[in-house]
């Protein structure tokens, strides 16, 4: 693993007013540099640091940039169909964002925190949750549809009706529209 950059080793409020200046993007490298001379004197990051670790985090900006475009075009989707195939389309993506990022954790040679973990194994626990849900919820709609038309086939029968594949297709249709 290779070893956490000089700014991430930075106390968190002066790597917290990089982080601003980098998401900014209005300093520059130099700039950037100057201002933590200022605060730590002889003993701030290099250049060379400053401009890796801002290379990284425009990066990682961009990223997440992109990733909130995509989830804007499937959320409207899923509006339009929330129990169709983008629905389940999106609850998978979810969870393979999830254990990859339970695979990356300590990667970077960042250590891990609790809470890290914490969030990653709420959210997996909650799409099982919302997958039990979903099943649920489409067992109950199957067995009231099942219901209804069985009703619909004793109202056939008890009026003397022949039960014909016409009749009990049209059956079918006003059941399941």
């Amino acid at each position: 693993m290779p070893p956490r950059s000089k700014i991430e080793r930075l106390d968190p409020r002066i790597r917290e007013a990089v982080d601003e200046l980098v998401r900014g993007g209005r300093a520059t490298i130099d700039e950037i540099v100057e201002r933590l001379r200022a605060m730590l004197g002889e003993n701030a990051p290099s250049r060379a640091a400053v401009g890796r670790y801002a290379q990284r985090a425009t990066a990682k900006m961009q990223r997440y940039r992109e990733a909130q475009e995509v989830a804007k075009v499937w959320i409207a989707k899923l509006d339009q169909e929330p129990e169709g195939d983008v629905g389940r389309l999106l609850a998978e993506m979810l969870r393979t964002v999830a254990f990859e990022a339970l695979g990356q954790l300590g990667d970077d040679g960042a250590t891990v925190e609790a809470g890290d973990v914490m969030l990653l194994a709420r959210a997996i626990k909650d799409l099982a949750s919302a997958d039990k849900l979903n099943a649920d919820r489409q067992l109950k709609i199957r067995k009231e549809l099942a219901q209804e038309l069985e009703q619909k086939v004793e109202e056939q029968a008890k009026s003397g009706a022949p039960l014909t594949a016409d009749a009990f297709r049209s059956m079918i249709r006003e059941v399941y529209g």
